[in-house]
């Protein structure tokens, strides 16, 4: 049984994510795996549905088993991000390849590009740090360093967002001596943060969100299924915007000192205190413009808010996850999962309290991941329940004929 793992948000599940879904099959796939971000993904924000939710329409997608990324890992950089999901990828023991999308669709100028970070990170690190000190982004000086050693060729490829995930998996994969071989699908149709739908009517997440906040139809640009799922909950409350986190974010600020705020993730080279003068803003907009610089990406600094409302520090990012939550499974998932009982190398399980009494790494991970459920039912509109997490039960899903389930409404 040959079976292929996958890292995603799936916020929300598209019609480009059903593509690569396809292309993964065609490519010999029995099972597929998702580690799957929980309820706040990469870009600093919260979820648009909930994990559990968007776990279940994974399944019914086409994905037979989802792996939550636990949020100290799913609210991280490229580098940590990748590093949770493939841990778990490799962790269940009898997943044999690792899919992802880019813009290139070509491995080897993806290995080229990951080798060329490599060197820069390592044998010029000092001179990466030293730039970065200076007020430039970390990206940008990492593309202009790489232009420098491999040709403008290789710097390119740094400079679309999907490649740069690519090779953070790429070198992951390295770095953990993991067997899983990679395989890359060419992105088609909009760009990864595209304000445009495409005539094939693919559209990105960023996209999607963004017109259907305004009011907009993305029933094209999204299986059936799916769709009515995302207007139900925007008619019910329980559509997730780190908006809604304003008071939270505000309040945990303006209580913590600038010692506090050096321990948060992300926070360095004395943004902290950048952080503690910006304590004034009476607006998470506001707050957003007191911080934002050429040094810092919107992104991470929507990630450190988010870090200081969780409590996720540094540390917390720098270990493989402790365990892998199962969100959802169906049938073959199931089989999966019977499996690797002999081949894993970390716990999995449903229950969020039996993963927590598994070491004392896993504790913390459980409870940043219980508080981050907690805080997330304050971003919709309806306020849900708190302590949902260490009660709730993984709902097993029959495999769907996804001919019929991405119908239109």
């Amino acid at each position: 049984m040959k079976i292929s793992g996958i890292i995603c948000e799936y916020n929300p599940l598209h019609n480009g994510h059903l593509y690569h879904l396809e292309q993964v099959r065609r490519n010999g796939a029995d099972g597929i795996v998702a580690v799957m971000s929980g309820n706040f993904v990469q870009r600093g924000d919260a979820a648009i549905l909930d994990k559990f939710t968007r776990a279940r329409l994974a399944v019914q997608g086409g994905v037979d088993l989802v792996i939550e990324l636990p949020a100290a890992y799913a609210l991280a950089p490229a580098e940590n991000f990748a590093m949770g999901g493939v841990a778990l990828l490799t962790a269940l023991g009898n997943v044999q390849e690792i899919s992802f999308g880019s813009e290139c669709g070509d491995l080897h100028l993806l290995y080229q590009a990951a080798k060329a970070c490599h060197v820069c990170k390592t044998e010029y690190a000092d001179v990466l740090d030293d730039l970065t000190r200076s007020g430039n982004s970390y990206p940008a000086v990492l593309s202009q360093m790489v232009e420098q050693l491999c040709g403008r060729e290789i710097a390119d490829v740094l400079r679309q967002p999907n490649n740069t995930l690519a090779i953070a998996y790429l070198n992951a994969m390295e770095e953990m001596h993991s067997p899983l071989k990679p395989m890359t699908i060419q992105r088609r149709g909009a760009g990864h943060n595209s304000m445009q739908s495409g005539a094939d009517g693919t559209a990105s997440a960023t996209y999607i969100r963004q017109y259907f906040s305004e009011g907009g139809d993305c029933r094209r640009m999204m299986p059936g299924f799916a769709w009515r799922v995302l207007r139900d909950a925007a008619a019910e409350g329980k559509i997730g915007s780190l908006r809604n986190l304003e008071r939270p974010i505000l309040y945990r600020l303006r209580t913590s000192t600038p010692e506090e705020l050096h321990d948060v993730a992300e926070v360095a080279q004395g943004l902290e205190y950048r952080l503690y003068k910006a304590k004034r803003a009476a607006s998470l907009e506001e707050l957003m413009a007191h911080l934002q610089t050429k040094r810092y990406p919107m992104a991470r600094l929507r990630r450190i808010l988010l870090h200081m409302l969780l409590g996720i520090r540094n540390e917390d990012m720098q270990k493989i996850p402790p365990y892998g939550r199962i969100l959802a499974f169906n049938d073959v998932g199931r089989q999966i999962l019977h499996d690797s009982k002999n081949r894993h190398l970390l716990p999995f399980s449903h229950s969020l309290a039996e993963l927590s009494q598994s070491s004392a790494d896993a504790y913390r991970c459980a409870q940043l991941d219980a508080r981050a459920t907690d805080i997330y039912q304050l971003s919709r509109p309806v306020i849900g329940q708190g302590e949902t997490d260490f009660r709730r039960k993984t709902a097993m899903q029959p495999r769907q004929n996804r001919r019929t389930e991405t119908e239109g409404v």
